[in-house]
């Protein structure tokens, strides 16, 4: 009987945390990522992926990330834009429990400009002592030819080179307002 409790508890456990849409592996990524980790990143290398279902897409022109600083004396937050380096549409795919819709991946690296304010918070950072961060990526939508209420979209963020993709968020269902981006 105890055992037929710990495999309730264990599937149950197994089944919340499939369905986040921020997983658990992200969190446990972030748990040992400090200041240090930060000041060392390559803003050539720092890229965002973003799916998103189709028929809706993204407004290059009004997607960027943002990171917020805190220190004891100060916060400061700063805004980055990014540029689309790649677009292209994945197909379909069905799951055992689930059906995945064509959808469009975007690659965005910081432009230009991005890359020398972040090497100027990196700086700020190194001199400064950081009590906190946080991270976000933001983007606008294009009106789509038929009215969408939602969409389901999922980021992704690479940090190193030699490193792969980790998910910030995974098919997540957001509400559309109207004149909102």
């Amino acid at each position: 009987m105890l055992s037929i409790k710990k495999l309730f508890v264990v599937s149950l456990t197994l089944l919340v945390v499939s369905c986040a849409n921020i997983p658990i592996a992200t969190m446990l990524e972030f748990r040992s990522f400090d200041e240090e980790k930060f000041v060392e990143l390559d803003p050539n290398h720092l890229l965002t992926k973003i799916h998103l279902d189709k028929p809706a897409e993204i407004k290059p022109e009004s997607t960027w990330l943002t990171l917020g600083v805190s220190s004891s004396e100060q916060e400061r937050s700063f805004k980055y834009n990014l540029e689309v380096i790649s677009e292209k549409t994945l197909p379909a795919e069905s799951g055992w429990l689930s059906k995945t819709p064509v959808r469009t991946e975007y690659i965005l690296g910081l432009s230009a400009d991005a890359i020398k304010e972040f090497t100027e918070l990196q700086e700020f950072m190194g001199s400064a002592s950081p009590t906190g961060f946080d991270l976000h990526v933001n983007t606008g939508f294009k009106e789509a030819a038929n009215e969408m209420t939602s969409i389901t979209m999922s980021i992704f963020l690479k940090l190193y080179a030699d490193e792969d993709y980790f998910t910030l968020i995974d098919r997540a269902e957001l509400d559309i307002e109207k004149g909102s981006e």
